[in-house]
């Protein structure tokens, strides 16, 4: 791509070392534009980030928590292929999902394209056609094929998942199914948009051939992500500063900006939503610039919270089982990974003790359910009840995350989300939770984030923008007005 000596002489800095924020200093980066990247942990990655702790004597790498790669995060592979590192990934077996009596809800071999992959769940008894043929059901269901991010969100947004399924009175394996895929939002359907729900519907099993498969990388993340990213960062001339946390950006002379002692032309914050509160909070000079901004960012919160807990024990799950396992959230257990047959570590470990090393996760933590000794008791009491070979198990080690800094995507936040590009010159905005014009979520949500920053400052620098590629915009049957709900039955 074609640089300017204007470009090479502009600073960026960019707070915050997730993929949102490695986006963004990759691909300006990569343009010979100078970019610091501050990051508050020691360590890259964010929600992707990796570290060591002791098991027995040895090290450990544990992170943040498994991830799936599905294959139409489009932008991001794109970059992770650049860079060689989707060569290292590993196909999952199958999409699982046990339910609270005991029975296996597959995916894997579920027909990929949108409408037909609907279809095949009525034939593979995920729901009967008398169940749905009730109009308040189909006129619900029907509103998965009809996403349009305007009118989807004018519908929808301000209706729970909760009543939203209610309402449809859907099937029980149906219900299921998505009351699975809503706690990927890491809240409870009590408290999440049904617009947020549909449109993540529309991302990842309606707008693409893929279906629910997805890969994951075969190693740690530190080895297998962060530290070749890190390489390439530092090769296009990022400056890295871990251990850095930003607490207030201010104006200095000619509209730049000031952090600390350093003086910035553009600025991406790319921090979690507690972190970019609190940096904007304590930046005066945006506060004055645009009070409106401020009090929206403000009145965002996050999630109720979510756990991580791994495991090493002496016994492993029964054979037939893929490597990540999603169950049906009695209180606390969402999902089951087996990190023995993901990282060398924890094979390693598991074959000298005979045993297994699980992570298990907890994505919306009820508000009740009280403190970590609490959490690793009932986590303990719902691996039993969906594993009873591990009744009994021993626990050499473990390693429990409780975080709260997941987006909260109940009814009315969308609109206090900001865009990328804020009411302030040069200030610029990214991460999972800001809002994007295209339906997209999770890690490819943060990373094109990234992407679309970068590009604002293209667009001042008179560079041209890198492209990004996203699912279908719409859904198969969109309409051209907004659609309605009926509550009539037939």
């Amino acid at each position: 791509m074609p640089r300017s000596a204007e470009a090479e002489a502009e600073r960026v800095a960019v707070i915050g070392g997730g993929l949102a924020g490695i986006a963004a200093a990759s691909t300006l980066g990569e343009r010979g534009i100078g970019v610091t990247l501050y990051e508050r942990n020691e360590y890259l990655g964010g929600k992707i980030g990796a570290w060591s702790i002791e098991v027995d004597g040895g090290s450990q790498t544990v992170d943040h928590g498994f991830h799936a790669f599905f294959r139409q995060y489009y932008n991001l592979n794109h970059f992770l292929d650049r860079l060689g590192l989707r060569k290292g990934f590993r196909a999952i077996e199958d999409y699982l999902i046990i339910d609270r009596r005991g029975r296996e809800l597959r995916f894997g071999d579920i027909e990929t394209a949108p409408a037909l992959n609907i279809i095949e769940l009525g034939r593979r008894g995920f729901y009967r056609w008398r169940d749905v043929l009730p109009r308040a059901t189909r006129n619900r269901l029907d509103m998965l094929v009809r996403f349009d991010m305007e009118q989807t969100y004018a519908a929808l947004d301000g209706i729970t998942f909760q009543q939203f399924c209610d309402d449809a009175a859907l099937p029980d394996e149906l219900r299921v199914s998505f009351r699975t895929f809503a706690r990927a939002f890491f809240s409870d359907e009590a408290d999440l948009s049904t617009a947020d729900v549909v449109r993540a519907f529309h991302f990842y099993y309606l707008s693409h051939d893929h279906g629910l498969m997805y890969d994951y990388p075969v190693g740690d993340y530190a080895t297998a992500l962060l530290e070749p990213i890190r390489t390439h960062l530092e090769s296009h001339g990022v400056e890295i500063r871990l251990g850095s946390a930003v607490s207030s950006i201010e104006t200095g002379e000619a509209g730049r900006f000031r952090i600390d002692e350093d003086e910035y032309d553009f600025v991406v914050i790319a921090a979690d939503i507690p972190g970019a509160q609190k940096i904007i909070a304590a930046s005066s000079s945006v506060a004055l610039s645009a009070p409106e901004f401020v009090k929206d960012l403000a009145a965002l919160r996050t999630s109720h919270g979510y756990a991580v807990w791994r495991i090493w024990v002496d016994r492993d799950v029964r054979p037939g089982l893929p490597t990540f396992i999603n169950v049906d959230r009695k209180q606390v257990l969402d999902s089951v990974t087996l990190y023995h047959r993901i990282t060398d570590e924890a094979h390693d470990w598991a074959e000298a003790h005979g045993g297994a090393v699980l992570e298990l996760h907890s994505y919306a933590l009820p508000k009740e359910i009280g403190d970590d000794s609490a959490v690793r008791r009932v986590f303990l009491e719902e691996l039993e009840q969906y594993f009873p070979e591990l009744a009994g198990l021993r626990i050499f080690a473990e390693s429990l995350q409780v975080k709260h800094d997941f987006p909260a995507f109940a009814p009315g936040q969308r609109k206090h989300r900001p865009a990328p590009e804020t009411p302030v010159e040069g200030l610029m905005m990214a991460g999972d939770w800001v809002r994007l014009p295209f339906p997209m979520t999770h890690m490819e949500a943060a990373f094109t984030s990234g992407l679309v920053c970068a590009n604002l400052i293209f667009e001042r620098l008179g560079l041209q923008a890198e492209p990004i590629q996203t699912v279908a915009p719409r859904g198969l049957l969109a309409p051209n007005t907004e659609p309605r709900l009926e509550d009539e039955a037939a």
